[in-house]
């Protein structure tokens, strides 16, 4: 087994972390995550190397010459915990009985989290065709997906989704988004006006380039050729430029302006002079080649910015954490059946399976008592025991082992949970930014009509004919086109966001690089955020000390554990022995806040885990112990368990206050676990709140100048102060909660890409800036060229792709940086 790290306790200095810190990639997944002190462990998580493990057991290693140097989700828990898959059980009867007898194939589409790349692709299929009666598979890695075709009676798509939970992928219902044919999204089809737009380009090239090399008017197909190039370039602008018509439209009709609209006034300005010079036998004014040009680059930009959002935006399980049904007693539908969460009122009574989570509050019912989480509303890590007839609020997880049943105290729609999953348009954010651009653009276009049309009265006005003045209007709305914003700078951005997802995260919100700049504060929650999920095992070493038999009954006994130091057990286990198994115990009886027991039916022994005193003592050596392990009264295990600190919180907190960042603790914890985290992380009191509620985390933001706020978050607890901060991250996957309203989210275990996100957001408004710089000097001589009358289509033809190249070349140097740390 890897050496364990450090047991110092959950803080060393920043002196002592700088200089035992190490940076490692995960053999598994990719992620970089931070090694603290001695240790040897080539995995992130013990997740990671769970299913590393299996990948190898089973003859898959392809996977990892597929997967390259691409990075997965982090395995983390999802591997171990068994899942309730009744709504599935559900789906697959439903999907079979619509075959009725006519002998159809039966067909489901399920969302999947964790899928990346072609890798996993690949490997899911292979898990696929293991199933006998398995039809025909179809994964989507972009939109999250997987359609599977199956005889019925043949195959099992329960099964099916729980053996791909051992490879680290989560099964969920389909959305209303992908539950009927592919989606095409948005991405796919800007690829694929691109594509036909980038046809029609080299089509009006090639039948424009004989005019350029000096074929004379009156040759035979001289005719012909132009008519082809005009033909081209119009189904081009159809293609193409439609795009960005609608949008510059839309906008222009709610009283806004939109970066498209420039591109839209270019195209068609070229096109149309194009079509009045082809009428009139006026050679300057064809521009056809450039129309169709033009168009392809502006889609191939767009495409580049879209499909990069949608990537990161892929990862996630859609709809994870929202709440669409919940299970009401029902004698004539075996027990129990799904109804929408809307229908229950008031009084009705419904129940709460092992890990689902109360829609509504509600009063148990349950004699036996009940232990509920409330680590999702408040930010507290250990659950609560909760005794029959006492209210139980709203995103209570169920950390037990039965089902419970509850009476509503409410409406969904009037309880917390609504509030917290509602999921806002964040119209300050959006609007700010358009403000800047719109103001830019009005610029830009008050510029550029004026001289355009100002260029043209000169013209006329020194006497020139109409066609010399037409072609200096038309010249300088072609060459002015903003190549900047519609190719380099998406560019840039899709560069900056495929090196933080290397590093682990993923940015969702292309507004997010604007409100970086103004971030002077870091406001953290604690549970799960700058701490690890699960607690640390301190004394890991005792589980080597077991024998198998009993590793094997522990493994059962915490394998489908809730409880955040059964989840830590669960881990250490799997750490230490990856390719062990848990035996199959029945009945495992749970005693509500005391612990679990399995008595053999053979030999009469009884093994119990649970606090000490419950059914056996603690040893004196094992001070602090949290759990014992044991065989009726003989203690043969006792575990010390303490939150811990992300891998490299401690270094990545004390950087950030080196470069300025004002740092602050909120949470719902109480204020003797967030005064020792803050202190160990040096952070000032003043700016730490404990046992604070959803509502008073916002108001805190709110009133801490929210404008310069980046929060960091991992419950629905913090989802309204989400709402109130500028810029929001979270490292929760999964839950469906703050994913969806983050700008980007984070893996691994440790928080440092946050400084890589804030040290790249910096580094790319710098080249931004040089972008933009090039872009004036090259619209203010290309504008000039033009109201001198001395810009032709050829000319225009050759300046515009070489602008392009060195704002593209520009854009480039932030994937030559090297990572740098402050």
């Amino acid at each position: 087994m890897p050496a364990a790290g450090p047991k110092t306790g959950p803080f060393t200095s920043a002196d002592e972390t700088a200089e035992s810190e190490t940076d490692r990639v995960c053999v598994h997944c990719g992620t970089r995550y931070r090694l603290i002190g001695a240790g040897d462990t080539r995995f992130c998580c013990s997740g990671c190397r769970f299913v590393h493990e299996l990948i190898a057991n089973e003859g898959l290693d392809r996977f990892y010459d597929l997967r390259g140097n691409k990075n997965l989700q982090p395995v983390k828990s999802v591997a171990f915990q068994r899942r309730d898959f009744d709504w599935l059980h559900r789906e697959a009867a439903a999907a079979e009985a619509g075959c009725g007898e006519c002998g159809e194939a039966a067909k489901l589409t399920l969302d999947l989290q964790g899928i990346s790349c072609a890798a996993c692709v690949w490997l899911i299929e292979r898990v696929f065709r293991r199933f006998e009666g398995g039809l025909r598979i179809l994964v989507d890695a972009q939109l999250g997906l997987v359609r599977l075709w199956w005889e019925p009676g043949r195959f099992d798509p329960v099964q099916f989704a729980a053996e791909l939970q051992r490879f680290g992928y989560a099964a969920g219902p389909a959305t209303d988004a992908t539950a009927g044919a592919v989606a095409r999204t948005e991405s796919r089809a800007l690829l694929t006006r691109a594509g036909v737009t980038g046809g029609l380009a080299m089509n009006a090239m090639a039948f424009t380039l004989p005019r350029y090399l000096g074929m004379a008017d009156d040759f035979f197909l001289a005719r012909l050729f132009e008519m082809i190039a005009m033909a081209s370039a119009t189904l081009a602008l159809l293609a193409g430029g439609g795009y960005f018509f609608r949008r510059a439209w839309r906008a222009l009709s709610i009283g806004s302006l939109h970066m498209d609209l420039p591109i839209s006034l270019g195209l068609i300005a070229a096109w149309g002079g194009s079509v009045a010079g082809w009428a009139l036998r006026v050679e300057s004014l064809l521009y056809f080649d450039f129309v169709a040009v033009f168009a392809f680059l502006m889609l191939g930009g767009r495409w580049l910015q879209q499909s990069a959002l949608e990537k990161n935006r892929a990862v996630l399980l859609a709809g994870a954490g929202k709440i669409d049904t919940v299970t009401v007693p029902d004698a004539e539908a075996s027990g129990e059946r799904a109804i929408p969460v809307a229908e229950l009122a008031v009084g009705d009574t419904f129940l709460v399976k092992p890990g689902e989570t109360l829609p509504v509050a509600g009063v148990l019912m349950t004699k036996a008592g009940a232990e509920l989480s409330h680590e999702w509303i408040n930010g507290e890590p250990e659950p609560r025991a909760l005794n029959a007839g006492a209210e139980a609020p709203a995103g209570a997880v169920n950390a037990g082992r039965r089902s419970l049943t509850f009476a509503a105290r409410e409406r969904h729609a009037d309880s917390l949970l609504a509030r917290l999953l509602a999921v806002t348009e964040d119209a300050a954010r959006s609007g700010e930014h358009s403000r800047d651009l719109g103001r830019v653009l009005r610029v830009y276009l008050g510029l550029v009509l004026l001289a355009a049309f100002g260029g043209a009265g000169v013209w006329l006005a020194r006497g020139a004919p109409w066609p010399a003045a037409l072609q200096v209007l038309i010249s300088v709305l072609v060459v002015s086109c903003p190549c900047a914003l519609g190719v380099a700078l998406p560019l840039l951005d899709e560069l900056v966001v495929a090196r933080l997802r290397r590093a682990g995260l993923f940015v969702q919100n292309a507004g997010l690089w604007s409100r970086l700049r103004h971030v002077r504060r870091l406001v953290f929650d604690k549970t799960g955020t700058l701490t690890r999920e699960t607690p640390r095992l301190v004394n890991d070493q005792i589980l080597a000390a077991l024998d198998p038999e009993s590793r094997r009954i522990l493994a059962a006994l915490v394998r489908d554990s809730r409880h955040p130091a059964g989840r830590a057990i669960r881990e250490a286990l799997a750490m230490a022995d990856p390719a062990a198994t848990a035996a199959e115990l029945s009945p495992i009886e749970e005693t509500v806040a005391h612990g679990v027991a399995w008595t053999d039916p053979g030999r009469g022994l009884t093994w119990s885990l649970g606090k000490p005193g419950w059914r056996a003592e603690a040893p004196s050596a094992e001070a602090g112990a949290r759990l014992v392990f044991a065989r009726d009264a003989h203690c043969l295990a006792a575990f010390v368990l303490e939150e811990a600190l992300r891998d490299d919180a401690v270094a990545e907190v004390g950087r950030f206050r080196r470069l300025g960042y004002e740092l602050a603790i909120l949470s719902g914890d109480s204020i003797e676990r967030v005064g020792k985290f803050a202190a160990g992380l040096g952070i000032d009191p003043a700016n730490v709140v404990a046992g604070a509620s959803p509502a008073e985390k916002a108001a805190w933001v709110a009133a801490h100048d929210p404008g310069h706020t980046l929060y960091l978050g991992d419950g629905a607890n913090d989802s309204l102060a989400f709402d109130a901060a500028a810029c929001r991250g979270t490292p929760a996957i999964g839950s469906g909660v703050l994913e969806r309203k983050s700008d980007f989210y984070f893996l691994g275990q440790g928080i440092g890409a946050i400084g890589r996100l804030l040290a790249l957001a910096s580094r790319r408004r710098r080249i931004a800036a040089a972008i933009l710089a090039v872009a004036i000097v090259y619209n203010v001589a290309a504008v000039a060229v033009a109201l001198a009358g001395w810009m032709n289509p050829l000319l225009a033809a050759v300046l515009m792709p070489i602008s392009s190249v060195v704002t593209l070349a520009l854009a480039a140097a932030v994937g030559r940086e090297k990572r740098s740390r402050a």
